[in-house]
């Protein structure tokens, strides 16, 4: 199974790899996604795909957002 996940900083459009293993909560803020990442610090990072892409990505299912 695969944990590191490419996804697209929102602020920059450069590529960043994401241990999802390490995402404790995901949500959508207008057209960012915010990934929140456990652990004591708490750290967010916003990325330009939505959840469904992610998880799209992370489960290699077909499946994409409908926007």
């Amino acid at each position: 199974m695969r944990f590191w996940i490419r996804c697209t900083r929102f602020d920059s459009g450069k590529p960043y790899y994401v241990n999802f293993s390490l995402v404790g909560g995901m949500w959508r803020d207008g057209d960012k996604t915010i990934l929140e990442f456990v652990g004591s610090g708490a750290q967010t990072i916003e990325v330009r795909e939505t959840p469904e892409d992610i998880l799209a990505i992370h489960l290699r299912t077909s499946g994409v957002s409908a926007s």
